[in-house]
Formats: C-alpha cells, sequence, structure tokens
C-alpha cells in the first residue's frame, strides 16, 4: 500500500473529468520514466516494482478513455508491450523491443497531445491553492522527468536530442506554477527546495550520472505532493 500510495497518486479520487484525465496523464508520464529507468539501470527491480504498480491499474481508465477508442487501445497495447519486457528481460537488451516501444509511446504521446489541445482544463485550474492547480503542477512535473530520461533512450535517433530545447522550457513551467503556490504549507516548501536542485541537475542534461538522483528527488516531492493533495480533500 505504502507503494501505490507514494507512486499512483494518478489514482487519486477525481473531482471532475478534467481531474481524471490529469491523473490519466501524469499515470502515463510515470510509466514512461519508470519504464525508462527499469532499461537505463539494466533491470533494477525498484523501477520494475514501480512499472507494476501502475501497470496492474491501466484499466482503471478505460471508462475514462471509451469515448476516445484511439486513445484507449494505444494505452494498453503500451502496457502489454511493457509486461511483455517485464516477463522476460532479456528484452532490455533487444533494440527492436525498445524501438517498437519508443514508436507506441510516440504515437499515444501524440494523441494525448490532440485530446489537451482540445480541452479545457489547462484553463480552468488558473487558482495557485485549488487541487486542480496542483494536479496540474504535478503532471507537468512528470511530463518534464519523462522528457528528461528520454535522454536515456538506447536506441539512438528515435530518442529526443540532448539540444532539445523542450526540456528548458518544460523545466520552466514548473518552476512558474510552484512560483505562484502558497508556501504556508510545509509540504510545499519541500517541493520547491527540492525542485531548485533537480532543476539544476536536469538543465545539465548529464544523464551518464544524473537519472538516479533525479529519481530519487521525484520519489520525495511526490510523497510531499500527495500530502498537499491530501489537505485539500
Amino acid at each position: 500500500m505504502r507503494v501505490l500510495s507514494t507512486v499512483l497518486l494518478c489514482f487519486l479520487s477525481a473531482t471532475s473529468a478534467a481531474s481524471d484525465f490529469i491523473d490519466f496523464e501524469t499515470s502515463a508520464n510515470q510509466m514512461s520514466s519508470y519504464y525508462r529507468a527499469y532499461i537505463f539501470f539494466d533491470g533494477d527491480r525498484k523501477y520494475k516494482k514501480s512499472i507494476v504498480a501502475i501497470a496492474s491499474k491501466a484499466s482503471d481508465y478505460d471508462d475514462l478513455l471509451s469515448e476516445n477508442p484511439q486513445l484507449l487501445s494505444q494505452w494498453h497495447t503500451l502496457v502489454d508491450q511493457v509486461n511483455r519486457v517485464l516477463e522476460d528481460e532479456s528484452n532490455i537488451r533487444n533494440v527492436n523491443t525498445q524501438a517498437h516501444w519508443e514508436v507506441m509511446l510516440g504515437n499515444l504521446n501524440r494523441t494525448l497531445k490532440e485530446e489537451v489541445a482540445s480541452s479545457s482544463y489547462n484553463k480552468e485550474f488558473k487558482d495557485p491553492k485549488s487541487e486542480g492547480y496542483i494536479r496540474l503542477l504535478l503532471l507537468r512535473m512528470e511530463k518534464t522527468l519523462a522528457l528528461y530520461m528520454a535522454l536515456t533512450n538506447p536506441v539512438g535517433g528515435l530518442g529526443i536530442s540532448a539540444e532539445s530545447p523542450d526540456l528548458d522550457v518544460k523545466v520552466m513551467e514548473v518552476s512558474n506554477m510552484l512560483a505562484t503556490v502558497d508556501l504556508q504549507d510545509y509540504s510545499l516548501k519541500r517541493v520547491v527546495k527540492k525542485w531548485n536542485f533537480i532543476k539544476k541537475v536536469l538543465l545539465k542534461y548529464n544523464t551518464d550520472v544524473a537519472p538516479y538522483i533525479v529519481l530519487h528527488s521525484y520519489k520525495k516531492i511526490r510523497v510531499d505532493m500527495n500530502n498537499h493533495l491530501a489537505s485539500l480533500q
């Protein structure tokens, strides 16, 4: 239960369809980051445990995604691919398997981008003290981590370039949102402090040594964000 409460913030009770979709996006980005960590660290069991926790709850989003069959199918296809890799660890070093996963993830992300473009939730959650704003902040943190972990991609050309400016942009988005939150909450004070440390590491793109540091710091941030969200309910 402790692992679930720490890792799967995406399964907190939702207050609206917009919050549900934010939670789904958060889950998809978390799985992407943990999967890449699992590959990067050559099958480290602690990352496998986190992936299994997310994948085992994949069907929880079936109702939410029922109105978008393409996204629903892409989500389950991606989860099935992840499960096959977890069942046969030799796939960790199979370039074709990893290239196929990257293609499927790209398809899912493109469909997600289209869905978000037609959604209003980015406009709905403007109040920094609201639960929706904190959920959106967490999502943007997870997107930043997923983009950073893509730099560790073992299949070369299918990954993003270390010269990509997108990571800088996403880091600044998170920093700007954090600048507006109410720091009277002790949990958020810790989040800001940890983020200021992570930000420096993220912007260096040092994927030879930094992924462990970043992932470890993110784990602590999720706990504090979870605590703050619980205080808002």
